[in-house]
């Protein structure tokens, strides 16, 4: 197998690897996207929760129904700190699938630069190499010239 056709391969061995991550970028961009909305969706509804808690609390509740309430404020804020947690995981998985995905496309970019100097060469060496054979074949009509022309 010539150079070129291993270069060739590598290439798209290179370009299935860059899609490969770019679709992981893609996955964690939505894991991140899903767990800022779910984590908005807890403080909103825990900001919710919380005021009726208070305006209740106000108008005057008796004990069991207090401790209820705060209970599921506790379970809430847990909730929201897991989430808070997922999303800070989701967000470093995000970084390190960016990251992946920057080295893929930079070797697939350094990669494609050394094709396109080797297609660069071997257009020029076809060249002389046609060069050199109108060259040779100009210098044999002149010989060939001369020769008829009795020189």
């Amino acid at each position: 197998m010539t150079q070129y056709r291993v270069l060739k391969r590598a290439q798209q061995y290179f370009e299935r690897q860059e899609r490969r991550c770019a679709l992981g970028v893609a996955a964690c961009e939505r894991q991140v996207r899903e767990g800022e909305a779910k984590l908005a969706e807890l403080e909103r509804y825990r900001g919710v929760y919380m005021r009726d808690f208070d305006l209740r609390a106000r108008e005057g509740m008796n004990a069991t129904r207090a401790r209820t309430y705060q209970a599921f404020l506790v379970r809430i804020a847990q909730a929201v700190h897991e989430q808070r947690e997922l999303l800070a995981r989701a967000s470093t998985q995000h970084q390190e699938e960016l990251r992946r995905w920057q080295a893929a496309v930079r070797r697939r970019l350094a990669l494609n630069r050394i094709l396109e100097r080797h297609e660069l060469e071997e257009d020029s060496r076809e060249e002389k190499t046609q060069q050199a054979a109108a060259d040779a074949h100009a210098q044999r009509l002149w010989i060939l010239r001369g020769v008829r022309r009795g020189h």
